[in-house]
C-alpha cells in the first residue's frame, strides 16, 4: 500500500516538473520592421528581465535581392512584411489559383499588345523585378555613379496637392519599366511635392546622369528643369498643360485650355451655333479661355459673341451675382425662354461651374435648347449629374486602348486609370525605347505613337491628341458628338 502511495507521488512530481519546464520554454518571433529583422525571445508573452534582441539591418533592396535561404528565414506566418511591391505577391489564396491563372493569361495578352513596336522580348508580368525602381535617396548615389545604368528620371508630385495624379502616373510608369525595361535601365522618382530649389535639381541631374526625363506635372517645376535638361540635350515628356513651354526638347502631354476651347467651340460652329455667350472667372485661366473663344468665334463676321468675367467678390455676393447675370443674359420675366444666345461657354473650376449653371437655368437658359459648352472640367461626376447641365458639351482626350490598360492597372495595382496614368505608361514605353536604341530625341520622337493613348509625338515638341467632344445625357451618361472626333495639332 505504501509502495503504491510513493509511486503515485513520484508520477505527480514528474508531471509537475514537466509542466514547469514547458512553461519556461522560450518563444521566438521574427519581425521585419523599418528595414530591420528583429528576433525577440519571450517567456509566457511577458517581457522577461533578460530579454534578448538581435537586430540585423537589411535595406529594402537587399531583401529583394537576397537568395532563397534568406527568403525561407523570413517567409513564415510570424513575419510582418510591409514593402510596397511585395504586398502584391503576399496573401494569395491557393483556392483561387484557377482564377489567378486566367487573370495572368489576360494580363500577358494585354502586355503583348502594348509590346508590338518594342524591341523588348518580355511579354510576361514580372513584379518581383523591383530593382528597376528607385526613389530619390542619398543612399543610391554612390552605387549609381559608378554603374552603367541608363537612368530615366521622373519628376512627379508624390506628396502634396497633386499627389493623387502623381501616384497614379507612378504606378503606370512602374508597369512600363517592370515589363519592358532592360536590366540596365532604372527609373528614379523625384518628389516635386516637397520644397526644393534649383541647386537640388542641378545636383540631382549631375549625380543621376539621366538619359530621359518624364514629368513634371506643373509649369512651375518645369521652369526649373528645362534649362538643365536642355544643356544635356535631354528630351522631356511633361504633363504640364502650358503649351507656351513647348520647345524642340519639351513635349506637352497635358490638355491645354486653348486645346479644350478650340475643340468645343469648333464643334459648336460646325453644328450651326452662331450666338455665343462666354462666362469665365476673373483670373488668368478665365482670360485664356475667353481670349481663345473670341479668336475662334470672330473668324466669321456673322458670328456674335459677348463675354463676362466674374470675380470671387461677385460670386460670394449672391445679390450682386444675380443682378450681373440677369443683365448679361437680358433676362425678362415676360419671356418664356432665353433668346439672346444659342450657346454659352461656361469656364472655371468645378465649384464655379456648379455655382453658375443652376442660375442660368433660373434665368430660362434651358440646356436642352441652348447649348452649354464646357472644358474638361465637366468630366466630373458632380457636374455630369447636375440637371441644369444635361445635353452640355465638353472635350476629352480619348485613348485608343483605354479598356485594356484599365484592366491591366486595376488587376495589378487595384486602382482605376485616367488620362494621366495612360499618358504615364506611354511615356515610360517611349523612354525605354529611346534609351535602348540610343536615339537622338529630335529624330526619334517623330511620328512615335503611344500604345495606350494614341498620342502622336512629332518634332519641335508637338503632340497630336485624339480629342473627342462628349455630350452629357440623363444620369451622367456620355455620348459622342458626331463630326467632333479627330486629332488636333
Amino acid at each position: 500500500m505504501c509502495f503504491h502511495q510513493v509511486k503515485h507521488n513520484v508520477i505527480i512530481l514528474f508531471c509537475t516538473l514537466f509542466l514547469i519546464n514547458g512553461c519556461n520554454q522560450d518563444k521566438k518571433k521574427l519581425i521585419v520592421e523599418k528595414n530591420e529583422i528583429i528576433e525577440t525571445t519571450k517567456k509566457n508573452d511577458q517581457a522577461p528581465s533578460n530579454k534578448k534582441i538581435i537586430t540585423n539591418k537589411i535595406l529594402k533592396k537587399e531583401l529583394i535581392q537576397k537568395d532563397h535561404s534568406v527568403s525561407k528565414k523570413i517567409n513564415n506566418n510570424n513575419v510582418i512584411f510591409e514593402f510596397r511591391n511585395e504586398r502584391l505577391l503576399q496573401g494569395r489564396n491557393i483556392e483561387n489559383n484557377i482564377e489567378q491563372k486566367k487573370t495572368k493569361k489576360a494580363l500577358s495578352a494585354v502586355l503583348k499588345m502594348f509590346k508590338k513596336n518594342l524591341s523588348s522580348n518580355n511579354g510576361e508580368l514580372n513584379l518581383k523585378n523591383t530593382n528597376h525602381i528607385l526613389d530619390f535617396d542619398e543612399y543610391y548615389f554612390e552605387e549609381m555613379e559608378s554603374s552603367n545604368y541608363k537612368n530615366i528620371v521622373a519628376f512627379l508630385p508624390l506628396t502634396g496637392k497633386y499627389s493623387n495624379f502623381g501616384n497614379k502616373i507612378r504606378k503606370a510608369l512602374d508597369l512600363s519599366i517592370l515589363n519592358f525595361g532592360p536590366s540596365n535601365a532604372k527609373i528614379i522618382y523625384f518628389d516635386t511635392g516637397k520644397v526644393f530649389d534649383q541647386e537640388i535639381i542641378a545636383n540631382f541631374f549631375e549625380r543621376m546622369n539621366p538619359k530621359f526625363v518624364i514629368g513634371p506635372f506643373t509649369r512651375e517645376v518645369l521652369l526649373k528643369i528645362k534649362p538643365l535638361a536642355k544643356n544635356k540635350s535631354l528630351p522631356i515628356l511633361s504633363f504640364s498643360n502650358d503649351i507656351a513651354m513647348i520647345e524642340n526638347n519639351v513635349w506637352s502631354l497635358g490638355f491645354s485650355p486653348e486645346e479644350q476651347v478650340e475643340s468645343v467651340i469648333s464643334c459648336a460652329l460646325m453644328h450651326g451655333y452662331r450666338r455665343f455667350g462666354i462666362i469665365a472667372p476673373d483670373n488668368l485661366y478665365g482670360q485664356i479661355i475667353t481670349r481663345q473663344s473670341i479668336d475662334l468665334v470672330s473668324t466669321n463676321k456673322n458670328n456674335l459673341y459677348e463675354s463676362i468675367y466674374l470675380s470671387n467678390k461677385q460670386i460670394n455676393n449672391k445679390t450682386k451675382l444675380y443682378s450681373t447675370l440677369r443683365k448679361f443674359l437680358e433676362y425678362s420675366e415676360k419671356q418664356d425662354s432665353h433668346g439672346k444666345f444659342d450657346s454659352i461657354l461656361l469656364g472655371g473650376r468645378k465649384e464655379f461651374v456648379l455655382e453658375i449653371a443652376p442660375l442660368l437655368a433660373f434665368f430660362n437658359v434651358d440646356s436642352r435648347k441652348i447649348k452649354i459648352l464646357g472644358t474638361e472640367i465637366f468630366d466630373n461626376k458632380e457636374i455630369k449629374n447636375e440637371p441644369s447641365l444635361e445635353k452640355s458639351w465638353f472635350p476629352i482626350i480619348s485613348s485608343k486602348n483605354d479598356d485594356q490598360f484599365k484592366f491591366l492597372l486595376k488587376s495589378v495595382w487595384g486602382v482605376n486609370n485616367n488620362y494621366f496614368s495612360n499618358a504615364g505608361f506611354d511615356s515610360g514605353i517611349i523612354g525605354i525605347d529611346f534609351i535602348k536604341n540610343k536615339n537622338h530625341a529630335l529624330k526619334f520622337l517623330k511620328n512615335v505613337e503611344g500604345p495606350v493613348t494614341g498620342l502622336i509625338f512629332d518634332t519641335n515638341g508637338y503632340v497630336k491628341k485624339p480629342i473627342q467632344v462628349m455630350q452629357i445625357e440623363d444620369l451622367g451618361k456620355l455620348t459622342n458628338i458626331e463630326k467632333c472626333s479627330k486629332f488636333k495639332d
